[in-house]
């Protein structure tokens, strides 16, 4: 059972300091993985005993288990300066580099794939392939994905419609989102203040949401159609887009299998126009 599983089953029954406790950890991942029990539970403003008995409510058998979900799950807060002093401490050549990089996005495209269920990819193919458009939004490093498949859903004959990163232009991309299409969200930010407008108006219209994020909250979860946990790396290294932009391409591949006579279809009557677009 992932993390948001455990979140949503346990919710209901969490205390308020058990809530509190969890939120603390949703917002400062790096450090509930490293910190004994007695410094999270000051650090978090609870007492130690809610801290067990939160794990326990859970379902984790111990606090360290629990910790190594916290980290496994939330790789992608990190501190830059400490990650930066932290590879440099273990790399000491540029070989070494590049093998330690190559690692890391192995190790997370693996937690990626055993996390990522086959039958959330096919309902998520089955909605962009019913939906009048999909809308695609990121802030910062989460527009590369969200604008890769803006760029490559029209090869489909799908209309896209990729949401500005400048504010004063998302009202005016946003205002003809209907019942019948799809926002697909990626929040790679150090904030959420851009996701909640987005998120707010796709539901009050009935579209389909999906949000991609390597930050797991409850928020998040409960405000989208569709959750999907799509890590960046490990805590004690530079992050890379190495697996959201896997998870994009993906989507991609996936139509292709699933919608397999109308993509060949597109894509056939590309070909088409790019061999004859210069004579």
């Amino acid at each position: 059972m992932d993390w948001p599983e455990r979140l949503k089953l346990s919710q209901e029954s969490l205390s308020r300091a058990e809530r509190e406790l969890v939120e603390f950890i949703n917002k400062r991942p790096e450090t509930a993985s490293r910190m004994i029990q007695k410094d999270l539970a000051a650090a978090a403003g609870v007492s130690k005993p809610v801290v067990i008995s939160c794990f326990r409510r859970l379902g984790f058998e111990d606090f360290r288990s629990f910790q190594e979900s916290v980290e496994s799950f939330f790789a992608t807060q990190i501190d830059s300066l400490q990650a930066s002093r932290s590879v440099r401490e273990r790399v000491a050549a540029p070989d070494d580099l590049i093998a330690e990089a190559a690692a890391v996005d192995i190790r997370s495209l693996e937690r990626f794939a055993k996390s990522l269920n086959p039958a959330v990819l096919k309902d998520i193919i089955n909605h962009i392939a019913s939906a009048e458009a999909v809308y695609l939004a990121g802030e910062g490093t989460g527009f590369y994905p969200a604008h890769y498949l803006y760029q490559r859903l029209r090869r489909y004959g799908i209309k896209t419609v990729i949401i500005d990163q400048d504010p004063r232009h998302v009202p005016d991309a946003m205002h003809p989102l209907g019942n019948k299409d799809v926002l697909m969200a990626f929040h790679y930010s150090d904030t959420d203040e851009w996701l909640r407008p987005l998120t707010a108006l796709a539901t009050q219209r009935g579209a389909w949401i999906l949000i991609a994020s390597a930050t797991i909250h409850p928020e998040y979860v409960e405000s989208s159609s569709c959750f999907v946990h799509v890590p960046r790396g490990e805590l004690q290294f530079k992050n890379s887009m190495a697996v959201p932009m896997h998870f994009a391409n993906l989507v991609l591949l996936a139509y292709e299998m699933l919608e397999r006579e109308k993509a060949e279809f597109r894509l056939e009557s590309l070909e088409k126009i790019r061999k004859s677009w210069n004579g």
